[in-house]
């Protein structure tokens, strides 16, 4: 067995002998105390920052707070056609017909304008006067500075006449500036076949044809393809590019 070299006493006192801790200081009396670290500037400059960006999102979201409520914001409105297009992607097909007044109309007239661009008969008893009252009402709500030119292409040139035309601009209630275009049947079934609108063409009575109504944009380009389910969709979808 190995002995210790030191007395008993002296082996009692070192046993009793408070271990020293690191970073403890002597005080007055010998009593020792732990030291207080410090902190380094960059990490109280971290902290200040820290606090201030709390307060401001605190300050945030007390902001959207309402009756103990989280208000959301509200989503940006979209565009509401059946087809939407982004801008710049599809170029208007390009045309040149004659109005109800005989004048040459093309729809590169209109850069810088809303074109709303339909497919209509004037005698038709089916969907067109449904689309024709939509285009009035949808004129309507916008005001009267109507922020869009709308273009009509006959899908019946054999029996649209200035006076049918303009019959049916006045019960529809059109208010703001249209032109209803004709031209030769080669002229029109260019027209029709570069915007996707199928015609029968009869003798008399209603000419079964495409749907369709083209929003196109102050650059010429198509935006937005709706199939008249619901003025408010016209209505809403003007006032949007309008704001473009």
């Amino acid at each position: 067995m190995v002995r210790s070299s030191l007395p008993a006493a002296s082996r009692c006192q070192a046993a009793a002998r408070p271990r020293t801790l690191e970073g403890e200081v002597k005080t007055e009396g010998g009593v020792r105390s732990p030291r207080t670290p410090s902190l380094p500037a960059a990490s109280i400059a971290a902290l200040v920052l820290v606090a201030i960006v709390l307060l401001a999102l605190g300050a945030l979201w007390a902001q959207r707070l309402v009756s103990g409520h989280l208000v959301t914001p509200e989503p940006a409105p979209t565009l509401a056609g059946e087809a939407v297009m982004s801008p710049g992607t599809t170029p208007a097909p390009a045309f040149s017909l004659r109005d109800q007044d005989g004048r040459p109309v093309a729809l590169a007239d209109f850069k810088g304008r809303l074109v709303a661009l339909s497919f209509l008969d004037s005698h038709c008893q089916q969907q067109c006067p449904l689309q024709g009252e939509q285009l009035g009402i949808a004129e309507r709500a916008l005001g009267a500075r109507t922020p869009f030119v709308n273009l009509v292409v006959s899908v019946a040139p054999a029996t649209d006449t200035p006076d049918s035309e303009r019959a049916f601009a006045t019960t529809h209630r059109w208010t703001g500036e249209w032109h209803w275009l004709s031209g030769t049947p080669a002229e029109l079934q260019a027209v029709w076949k570069s915007y996707g609108i199928a015609v029968l063409p009869g003798p008399t009575g209603n000419i079964p044809h495409s749907i369709a109504l083209y929003l196109i944009d102050r650059k010429g380009y198509e935006r937005v393809g709706l199939l008249f389910t619901d003025p408010k969709r016209i209505e809403q979808d003007v006032r949007l590019l309008s704001q473009s």
